[in-house]
């Protein structure tokens, strides 16, 4: 049993106490983790800058703590550990469901968060763990998982496979995995048309986004997987190896969203980078994007709101854009608005070629106008208008065109 003690009274609501009764100061300086059982406003009581939600956050608690400390009914980690424990009091009923799916003689571990009002032919999103990661971890860290609920789509958070020193990665070419053979390219891009099939997703509306080790396997995607993925949002990454050696890309919308004071990815590169190797910084990568889809023109955006500059290039080949989210001061994280901004991003470019119900070459309001009315009954359904493809014309319909319209 861990005792804590302590000289002063803990601030409001801070007083917890273990099984055994004893006290201890949940906000005491440098003691740890901020969020309990019974703690719900979740705020950075210890000032470390992070703010940790402890069971099913992706790190290996490894059974040792729990809720309640050392309560043996209650001291698991909701499988952080690849461990097995028994959820009695349904703690951990908030994560995605995990299965396997094998690919090359290996079952390869993924999570999925389907959406009560997920419809038929509804976009898919791949987010991808970072380096040492897992995708218990990244999904509790991006939340994806609550905007999927509002705007009614898939999320899946695939695990990538053990290194030679017991670390999850994404092979994307880092020197300490020269010997590294795993195929991930491979291996998501079987997943994603798998998913599409087993749960009528759109495979003209699959995007992939990731932190960090994750975002530098969207840029592998993009670069090999390109007729899979339409569009991709990489957080606090950059281009590896064959990635940026050798990418062979299609057109590609792409959202890159950076600190300038990132110190583990660092905004400018790093050419002579011997452990992780050589790599380009954000000028570079966008310059590179930019140059593939064609794009004519740009502009700066200050988002003051969000401590950010958004640099926007767009009258691009196909229609695509390219968007580079410079987070000013900014470190090595996933910004509190990511999910949000990504999915606002992938929105611009979902599929919307049946979206032009009233058939005159534009998709505006008058076309919202046409929706309601046959949702109504006063004109006649026309085969166009049932946008997410479930059969009925319905205001779910109307949802979709207007959020087609207005880029949300």
């Amino acid at each position: 049993m861990i005792t804590i003690s302590f000289s002063q009274d803990c601030d409001d609501g801070m007083l917890l106490f273990d099984c055994v009764g004893e006290g201890f100061c949940n906000n005491e300086p440098g003691y740890g983790f901020d969020c309990y059982v019974y703690n719900e406003s979740c705020q950075d009581f210890n000032g470390d800058g992070i703010t940790d939600a402890w069971v099913g956050d992706g790190w290996c608690d490894d059974g040792e703590w729990g809720y309640d400390f050392q309560c043996a009914e209650y001291s698991y980690d909701c499988g952080d550990c690849g461990d097995i424990y028994t959820d009695y009091n349904g703690y951990c009923s908030y994560l995605p469901q995990e299965f396997t799916f094998m690919y090359e003689g290996e079952n390869r571990q993924y999570a999925l968060y389907i959406p009560e009002s997920l419809t038929l032919n509804a976009p898919l999103v791949l987010i991808m763990h970072g380096f040492t990661g897992s995708a218990n971890g990244i999904y509790n860290y991006s939340g994806m998982q609550s905007i999927a609920d509002e705007y009614g789509f898939a999320v899946c958070y695939p695990n990538g496979t053990i290194d030679q020193n017991g670390n999850r990665f994404w092979n994307v070419g880092y020197n300490i995995h020269q010997n590294q053979t795993v195929d991930d390219v491979g291996f998501l891009s079987a997943l994603v048309v798998y998913l599409q099939n087993e749960y009528n997703l759109s495979p003209e509306n699959t995007f992939a986004s990731g932190m960090s080790n994750g975002a530098e396997m969207s840029y592998m995607l993009a670069c090999f997987a390109g007729d899979k993925f339409k569009a991709i949002a990489p957080v606090a990454g950059t281009m590896f190896g064959e990635s940026w050696t050798n990418c062979s890309p299609q057109t590609t919308p792409v959202l890159e969203i950076h600190g300038t004071n990132d110190n583990v990815t660092l905004w400018d590169g790093d050419p002579n980078d011997t452990y992780w190797g050589p790599y380009p910084g954000m000028d570079e990568v966008i310059e590179f994007w930019v140059d593939i889809d064609g794009c004519d023109n740009s502009e700066n955006i200050l988002l003051s709101n969000m401590n950010t500059i958004k640099h926007r290039y767009y009258d691009c080949i196909d229609n695509t854009e390219i968007w580079l989210y410079e987070v000013v001061n900014g470190g090595h994280d996933w910004p509190s608005y990511s999910s949000q901004e990504i999915w606002n991003f992938f929105t611009h470019f979902i599929d919307s070629s049946n979206a032009d119900i009233n058939s005159d070459g534009q998709i505006n309001v008058a076309d919202v106008v046409v929706l309601v009315s046959m949702v109504l009954g006063t004109v006649d359904v026309s085969t166009n208008a049932d946008l997410n493809a479930d059969g009925l014309v319905n205001v779910q319909d109307v949802i979709i065109l207007v959020n087609i319209i207005l880029g949300v």
